[in-house]
């Protein structure tokens, strides 16, 4: 529910929730065992994220259940240790996840795709969602760009069939009363 990379979650930190604002500040990432503030782009690492009410709650229940909620700790850390978690398990967990569930296994990454997917088929414009996503380059974020509906498609299509309407259900109905004295 937010698009971020499986490193900036394994990067994030409790400093980086804003409570008040419902939004996660992406400034941080976790990649071959090291923290990093350089991202893909400058806007990878320099961009918030909102939460929806539901990620809100959930993360909130997460804060008060973790042994490591000091500012700087690490939002998802190894449970006894703080330390971050490895890469490798968080994939295969999520995995077992997905068969649990039922569902079809994706890849961690998926989730990225899933969150602008659903956002362009809501209406939201694609410079929203590459500000979300970090996507230095509007080039990557036009891939979902087949799914954002288009107001003007639905105008034509209407215009494309209209008809009559007091005509049309007149003509309904003397066909469906013909159709009935003929049975």
């Amino acid at each position: 529910m937010t698009g971020i990379r499986q490193s900036e979650l394994l990067g994030l930190r409790w400093r980086d929730i804003d409570w008040q604002a419902q939004r996660i500040r992406v400034r941080n990432a976790y990649v071959r065992g090291e923290h990093s503030t350089e991202g893909k782009s400058d806007l990878s690492t320099r961009r918030s994220v909102p939460m929806a009410d539901r990620l809100a709650r959930e993360i909130d229940r997460w804060s008060r259940c973790s042994l490591h909620t000091g500012a700087d700790d690490l939002v998802f850390a190894h449970p006894t240790t703080g330390n971050p978690i490895d890469r490798s398990k968080v994939t295969k967990r999520f995995k077992a996840a997905c068969v649990d569930a039922g569902v079809r296994p994706i890849r961690f990454h998926d989730l990225r795709h899933t969150f602008a997917t659903r956002l362009a088929a809501s209406g939201e414009s694609l410079r929203t969602i590459q500000e979300f996503l970090g996507h230095a380059d509007s080039k990557t974020t036009q891939i979902y760009a087949h799914y954002a509906p288009s107001a003007r498609e639905v105008e034509m299509v209407n215009q494309a069939f209209a008809m009559d309407e007091s005509k049309d259900v007149a003509k309904g109905s003397a066909e469906l009363s013909g159709a009935l004295r003929a049975d």
